[in-house]
């Protein structure tokens, strides 16, 4: 299955996931948006490491990719909240 969301965040950020799922495992996932992260390559990371988990582990491989990273405009919980929807 695919799955897509968009959420606005405070401050009018918008954030998108494009998740591809079977069986409750994220086999692909593709977050965008308005925001800026530094290190930039952290996104893609994160990407990769979203692959093949089980949806409920999103928050915890989220919270360890971004771990040390500095966002602009959105925060690692409204990049969760985003991928668990388009999960839905």
């Amino acid at each position: 299955m695919r799955g897509k969301a968009i959420l606005k965040v405070p401050g009018g950020k918008l954030l998108k996931a494009d998740v591809r799922h079977e069986n409750g495992r994220i086999l692909k996932a593709k977050v965008t948006g308005d925001f800026f992260m530094h290190p930039e390559s952290r996104m893609d990371e994160l990407d990769e490491q979203l692959r093949g988990i089980k949806a409920g582990d999103v928050r915890k491989v989220v919270k360890k990719a971004l771990e040390g990273a500095e966002l602009y405009g959105v925060d690692a919980e409204s990049i969760v909240k985003v991928i668990c929807e388009a999960v839905k």
